[in-house]
């Protein structure tokens, strides 16, 4: 199943996505089961696909442009 953070969902079940050409698109999504830290979604998403979840910043809407954030587990890799 594919979930997603709960707190990246928007009213209406809708989500912003990062496009591979770096803009944000509004997307209406079919949910299943949540909690207060995770929603499943049953259609309307792919499993690679990245939803944004700092919808509180500044700028961040349908059609801007946007770059994703590592996180930083990934950044700091021993050698």
């Amino acid at each position: 199943a594919v979930r997603i953070p709960t707190p990246a969902l928007m009213p209406g079940n809708r989500v912003l996505v990062l496009r591979d050409d770096g803009v944000l698109e509004e997307r209406r999504i079919e949910t299943g089961l949540s909690n207060w830290e995770f929603t499943e979604v049953q259609t309307g998403l792919a499993r690679d696909e990245r939803v944004v979840t700092s919808l509180e910043r500044e700028g961040v809407k349908a059609g801007a442009r946007a770059v994703a954030e590592q996180k930083e587990a990934a950044k700091s890799r021993p050698e």
